[in-house]
């Protein structure tokens, strides 16, 4: 063999990880593709650097001094556990399509047993779920507002008084993302050194991975959030923001579900898992479509969010406002069946929240997405649907009965009623469509 063909084999590259190939597998959209190809390239090349071969070649051990790599160098906790899962699934790609040689070994996956050293131990980080696999971003946790403490990103977060939890840690996260580009690319940018071109080269980058105008829109108002907190501060003597432009977001009618597919959808149930399963997600199904209530508002519920008769529900929405819904019939039906088993997931310590998972504590948003894919699987709606997809044919479907708008407001607990018109949009659309194909001169 000649020397060339000799170095070829032996130097390290990135080409050996196939990680278009793997890309290529993930039934993701095109943003979460380009996403986890730049998480996995970041770690290839680490590993490459440690001197790594091949894949084949990677150790427990070279991916935890990758983890320890990512936390020394100031990543925020949850872009470790995004960075370590990404990955977690190449790998798992890996060994299923390497198979070894007749009469070897088996690879062993390398990242399986690897513990994110901050995430596995820290009770704020921790899923509400209880597993390892998740975490929890809107608690106080004093080892993650030390990750990029130049930045104040903790302190920005808890300026914003006057907006919701989730909003506030969607700002919070927007900001940590642009720092830890700024950390990949230019690690010596401070947030008074950031310029105009950072923030267009950034912008241009998240484009090309396939974000959406709506996100690169949202990232913009996030920076230019911070950067007005920054001046107010001293943090940051101007705003590098100024002149970028925005681009236009479309708006986007909602897609709701037709009243056949969501009465097969919230009807349906897994005959080989237990009751107390069946029950809760039937209950979960039910509330969603049946009361319009968000995601996080059915992680939130309590027991006493019900009503003695079981016929209202007082739920806390967006920027803690509250608000009293009705049950539907089969949703009271979906409740009384779950009381009868609640007690069997219910862990020694009393827990309040309404709805729970196998370990006893409250429902995440992860457990319902779970069990509505799983629904949608057996319904066989094709491309599955999400959670407020039922809240978006809830409201359709009041306005398509004649309910005004003023009542569906209510219902949803908007507190502007141009958010509630959309659904005004989407009856006119479906009204021009039985018009064009039902009038014989349409």
């Amino acid at each position: 063999m000649s020397g060339g063909a000799t170095q070829r084999k032996t130097t390290p590259s990135l080409d050996l990880f196939e990680i278009p190939r793997y890309v290529k597998t993930l039934r993701v959209a095109d943003a979460s593709r380009a996403s986890r190809q730049v998480d996995v390239a970041h770690a290839a090349t680490f590993l490459i650097a440690m001197g790594v071969l091949s894949p084949a070649s990677v150790t427990q051990e070279h991916v935890e001094a990758y983890v320890v790599s990512l936390e020394s160098s100031g990543y925020t906790v949850e872009t470790v556990e995004q960075r370590v899962a990404s990955l977690s699934g190449y790998f798992t790609w890996f060994i299923r399509t390497h198979k070894p040689a007749k009469g070897h070994d088996a690879l062993a996956h390398p990242v399986r047993r690897v513990r994110v050293s901050h995430m596995s131990s820290c009770g704020d980080c921790v899923a509400d779920d209880g597993a390892q696999s998740g975490h929890n971003l809107k608690g106080a946790c004093t080892v993650r507002d030390a990750r990029m403490s130049h930045w104040g990103v903790a302190a920005f977060e808890g300026s914003l008084t006057a907006s919701a939890a989730n909003t506030r840690s969607a700002y919070r996260r927007d900001i940590e993302l642009f720092a830890e580009w700024l950390l990949d690319t230019a690690p010596a940018v401070t947030p008074q050194t950031v310029g105009k071109q950072h923030v267009r080269d950034y912008l241009s980058e998240m484009h090309e991975r396939g974000a959406t105008s709506r996100t690169l829109a949202r990232r913009i108002a996030s920076l230019r959030r911070y950067f007005a907190w920054a001046m107010r501060t001293k943090m940051a003597e101007s705003d590098p923001t100024d002149g970028v432009h925005t681009p236009k977001v479309n708006g986007k009618l909602p897609r709701p579900l037709d009243e056949e597919t969501v009465a097969r959808l919230v009807s349906t149930e897994n005959e080989e898992a237990p009751e107390w399963r069946r029950a809760r997600d039937r209950v979960v199904l039910e509330i969603l479509y049946g009361s319009g209530l968000r995601v996080s508002e059915v992680c939130s519920l309590t027991v006493q969010s019900v009503s003695s008769d079981m016929t209202t529900m007082r739920v806390m929405g967006k920027g803690s406002k509250e608000r009293v819904v009705p049950l539907s019939e089969p949703a009271t039906i979906a409740l009384q069946r779950w009381a009868q088993v609640r007690h069997e997931v219910l862990g020694e310590a009393p827990e309040v929240a309404l709805l729970l998972s196998s370990r006893g504590h409250p429902v995440s948003r992860r457990d319902i997405t779970r069990l509505l894919d799983e629904a949608c699987e057996r319904a066989g709606i094709a491309g599955g649907t999400h959670p407020h997809a039922l809240r978006h044919s809830f409201a359709t479907h009041l306005m398509d009965n004649g309910a005004d708008t003023r009542s569906i407001q209510e219902l949803l607990g908007h507190s502007d009623a141009s958010t509630t018109q959309r659904y005004t949009h989407v009856s006119k659309e479906r009204l021009r469509l039985v018009y064009s194909e039902s009038h014989p001169r349409a």
